[in-house]
């Protein structure tokens, strides 16, 4: 397998030193159980046998060729040394098998294969040993197995996450060779393949933006298993602010109302002592919370069990859940100094917003808390219960002012007075000004080649939802043709976790080494979240808006 590589340090505002104790909440665990979904599955097979030449033209710089067909495949023997990479054309979730016949005289030996499942080009093309990185390299996509007795099936038994899946054959003897046939995966998801093709056609001619509505779905069926996965390749988690995005645009079309409600009984079924809930969950071996804890997460709590009800019409749920989404707002409330205005640094939690490295988060962090609470404010007139945060809507509302700097027309965080996208984003989510102030905000900062851009799917999604919130949906659709446009035409069949359209390697979580650089992938192609649906901005454009997810929520028409 080769050197695991240097273990970097886990970031600073990372780290835990204390976990509150989980307050256990048997009867809410209970529906979470009951409301868990029978997995789909159905059997796909690889397109072809393909080798990977050099292009510069290329995003990843090369460029995959057919070499052989999966006909052809069956009659080729392989030794010692020999391996060759499959294509199954797009991305999917499941398990692999198949089957190895022999050629020779004896099986004196074990047939060992090295079994790499790629995303993208880079993870089947480059060695994944070592690695600089502080996540676990047990999230490395590869197995080495040994098979005794042959001619044999093999089932795979690791779900994966894939589009290639390169086979190297590290050994088998010199008195015989292996041919493989009847590849195929296993593929599984909680929507199923009518379901998927149920969803309907974006009415539109324009390519660019079918394509992105489609990877969208994909991605968003993919991560959708027995949670909201944030990702189907790494972590296989529920997060809270993936949740929120993802059911977004669930709503908008697998109309999957029960995963939702599930996802949210398993946070309220694990507040800490506190009132706080955790920012990710475990739901194997057993329901369990994560040690980790990001304040905006705990947050959107509230906002997440808002949306699900104005779009599933189930206020029950939300009257059960009132208590937990009241209670998962007082940490973020902490953070509030006299005047109503967040300090980030009130507290040493987590506060995410998005990867984008050296991001100040006390402007955008006010911006979300804001939003937050006028959300659970609507969320109480539902409930029939008073709306709590009156008088801090109207306090922080006032003390957003104190970030926005006439003189440049934005709004700027911290003692370096940055500015960034993501800032501009949450506070023009928030309303904290009219909506042509705000608007012109983002794009000034968007149009400033010093400002802090974001680097996430996650923390894009919110600027184009700004955009559109505030009149400027033609420059919402150009962000999205810019950023998801170019992940479609990087070769995306999933929106990646993370994406630079300069550097194909970028990612936070891994310091690439100078003679293996490829470890995860470029941005980690893992689904991570979807952006802002395009028939949410398509309809928009429409003239036809409903406010039914707290955001603008469109009915798909036919654009002129």
């Amino acid at each position: 397998m080769g050197s695991i590589g240097e273990v970097l340090e886990v970031p600073e505002n990372q780290k835990v030193e204390v976990v509150p104790k989980t307050i256990f909440n048997h009867g809410f665990a209970q529906k979470a159980k009951e409301l868990t979904p029978v997995l789909h599955e159905w059997i796909d097979r690889p397109l072809s046998v393909v080798e990977f030449q050099p292009d510069p033209k290329e995003f990843f710089k090369c460029k995959g060729l057919p070499k052989h067909t999966i006909d052809e495949l069956s009659s080729i023997s392989y030794g010692r040394g020999d391996e060759f990479i499959l294509d199954f054309g797009s991305h999917r979730v499941g398990y692999l098998s198949f089957h190895i016949s022999v050629d020779g005289v004896n099986i004196d030996a074990p047939a060992r294969l090295r079994v790499t499942f790629g995303e993208i080009p880079y993870d089947v093309t480059e060695n994944l040993h070592p690695c600089k990185t502080w996540i676990s390299t047990s999230w490395l996509p590869d197995e080495v197995i040994n098979v005794d007795w042959l001619p044999a099936g093999v089932e795979m038994p690791r779900r994966y996450a894939f589009r290639y899946v390169r086979i190297e054959i590290v050994d088998t003897s010199q008195k015989y060779k292996i041919r493989f046939s009847d590849i195929k995966v296993r593929a599984v998801s909680a929507v199923s393949p009518l379901t998927m093709s149920g969803v309907e056609n974006l009415r539109t001619s324009d390519r660019e933006l079918v394509a992105i509505d489609r990877i969208s779905q994909v991605t968003l069926r993919n991560c959708m298993q027995t949670v909201f996965e944030d990702g189907p390749r790494r972590d296989r988690r529920l997060w809270m602010g993936d949740l929120r995005l993802q059911a977004l645009t669930n709503y908008c079309t697998f109309k999957d109302f029960n995963l939702v409600k599930r996802c949210l009984y398993m946070f309220a079924s694990l507040p800490r002592e506190d009132g706080s809930i955790p920012a990710c969950v475990f739901e194997k071996p057993k329901l369990s919370a994560a040690s980790d804890y990001i304040v905006d997460y705990d947050a959107l709590f509230g906002p997440t069990v808002y949306e699900y009800t104005i779009a599933s019409g189930d206020e029950q749920t939300a009257i059960e859940l009132w208590p937990t989404v009241l209670s998962s707002m007082q940490k973020a409330l902490s953070h509030l100094d006299k005047a109503g205005r967040f300090d980030t640094d009130a507290s040493k939690a987590w506060k995410f917003l998005d990867w984008s490295k050296g991001l100040d988060t006390t402007a955008g962090m006010h911006g979300l808390v804001l939003f937050c609470c006028k959300e659970v404010n609507k969320l109480a007139l539902i409930v029939s219960k008073p709306p709590p945060f009156l008088d801090i809507v109207e306090k922080m509302t006032a003390a957003a002012l104190s970030f926005y700097d006439s003189s440049l027309g934005v709004f700027i965080s911290g003692p370096d007075r940055q500015i960034s996208w993501i800032s501009q984003a949450w506070l023009a989510l928030a309303g904290v000004a009219d909506a042509e102030s705000c608007l012109t905000a983002i794009k000034t900062a968007m149009a400033n080649p010093e400002a802090l851009k974001p680097l996430t799917p996650y923390a894009y999604h919110h600027v184009a939802e700004g955009l559109a919130r505030c009149g400027g949906q033609e420059d919402s659709l150009k962000l999205m043709r810019e950023y998801w446009g170019g992940m479609a035409k990087a070769g995306a069949d999933t929106f990646w976790e993370f994406f630079d359209s300069e550097d194909p390697r970028s990612s936070p979580l891994i310091e690439f080494m100078a003679f293996v650089p490829g470890v995860f992938g470029a941005g980690e192609a893992t689904v991570f979240t979807v952006p802002i649906s395009v028939e949410k901005l398509l309809q928009s454009l429409s003239d036809d808006i409903t406010e039914i997810t707290g955001i603008a929520s469109w009915k798909r028409k036919k654009m002129l």
